[in-house]
């Protein structure tokens, strides 16, 4: 019996011992941490349950842009959130923008040549080159590379920087088809997975661009856009005011996960910290997986891109375009979360895989620009991959192109392949 209260006791005095330390703790976070302008309490840089909407932080970026909305060169568009100005340059002249808001420094006819190959490329930041400049784009060496190679050729890059999958598919349906390219390429940049859950990109970038962008749900396995047309952003300062009530904000997964306090622990200042630490990343954890809302929708709209693009008896090719740190995984034998994405894609489409052709060294920084995309010599490299492929897979005809029963129409004179 003594035994067994001499057990007890210790046990009591561990708890009590266990109980104390919580409650200190609890005390040294509350006491440590600090609440910003809206309200939202901080301890070590960790933002804690419960959540809310960073307004100062949200408002500022869209002021600014109203401000200058008359000459910024990312401008709002009610079909696809947002666009390049026409007519128009960035980055000191060296990113030109051309009358249709591509990335050209020249003219494209609506209607194709009929000597000459069109091809359209679409997708993000990585499909229109930011951290280049325009002769080190890998859309302008993809041209470049097929004429030298005796092709007559064009490329239309109708990328833009900050797009999801779901907006370069309405670029395609509003203004690519317009200009009847012979082949789309669709740059497929599997991170943008996350960019299908969200409709107000400040919410995944507080600094912006401060507009909001149309959005694809899945109803009964059918994709359904929502918030289109898209809000301006006059409208968008007092939406996040009252975002709590706002129609759209159920399907805006980064308000639905970060802003909404649904634990029962978050009045716990402890509590909330070691779910922050713990588990800081959820927001990108569970939009990249085959049964996840994101997985879902990223492959429902590759399908129907890739079915648009085909019933205008276009050619449709998916590349991937890897991150940095998707291309470390890869050399450290990881295999990524939407691997799934990236076989279905080479299971059923033409596929250029362009990690196959990059190296362990090209992880280096001195291959990335300053905002972590390509840098000159993968752009090149990029280019000379696509090059390769596409007059493969022209000369071998699984790239049909409706427009020529004769390749020697797009063959200059006198080329190896002409000749």
């Amino acid at each position: 019996m003594d035994l067994r209260r001499i057990w007890t006791a210790n046990i009591l005095i561990v708890c009590v011992a266990f109980l104390l330390t919580l409650v200190l703790l609890e005390i040294v976070v509350r006491a440590g941490g600090k609440t910003d302008a809206d309200g939202q309490f901080s301890f070590a840089g960790y933002p804690l349950e419960p959540y809310v909407l960073p307004l100062e932080q949200l408002r500022k970026p869209i002021e600014e842009y109203l401000h200058l909305k008359d000459i910024a060169t990312i401008i709002y568009d009610e079909t696809l959130g947002w666009t390049y100005r026409p007519n128009s340059s960035r980055h000191e002249g060296t990113f030109t923008i051309n009358s249709a808001g591509l990335r050209a420094r020249r003219e494209f006819s609506v209607v194709p040549p009929p000597d000459r190959l069109r091809i359209a490329l679409f997708g993000d930041s990585f499909t229109v080159s930011d951290d280049v400049n325009d002769d080190e784009a890998w859309a302008n060496q993809l041209e470049l590379q097929l004429t030298q190679a005796g092709y007559r050729a064009e490329v239309l890059n109708f990328g833009v920087g900050a797009y999801g999958m779901g907006q370069a598919y309405l670029r395609w349906q509003h203004e690519g088809q317009q200009f009847e390219p012979d082949i789309v390429i669709f740059g497929l940049q599997p991170d943008n997975l996350k960019r299908n859950l969200n409709v107000f990109r400040q919410l995944i970038h507080p600094s912006g661009p401060p507009f909001s962008k149309p959005r694809f749900i899945l109803v009964d396995q059918e994709l359904e856009l929502i918030n289109s047309p898209t809000l301006p952003p006059e409208r968008l300062i007092t939406t996040f005011e009252t975002f709590e009530n706002h129609h759209l904000a159920p399907y805006e997964y980064f308000y639905q996960s970060r802003y909404v306090a649904s634990k029962w622990w978050s009045a716990s200042r402890l509590a909330s910290l070691m779910f922050a630490i713990l588990d800081h990343d959820e927001v990108n954890s569970g939009h990249y997986e085959q049964e996840s809302e994101g997985g879902q929708l990223g492959k429902a709209i590759v399908d129907a891109f890739a079915q648009h693009v085909l019933e205008t008896e276009t050619a449709f090719i998916v590349l991937h375009l890897p991150l940095q740190t998707h291309l470390s995984w890869r050399f450290n034998s990881v295999s990524p979360p939407f691997q799934f994405l990236l076989e279905h894609a080479r299971e059923s489409y033409h596929y250029i895989p362009f990690e196959e052709h990059l190296h362990p060294f090209h992880v280096d920084e001195a291959y990335w620009g300053e905002t972590s995309h390509y840098g000159a010599a993968i752009n090149a490299l990029l280019a000379e991959v696509v090059a390769n492929d596409l007059m493969s897979c022209i000369e071998s005809g699984s790239c049909p192109l409706a427009r020529f029963d004769d390749l020697s129409t797009i063959r200059i004179a006198g080329s190896a392949h002409e000749s």
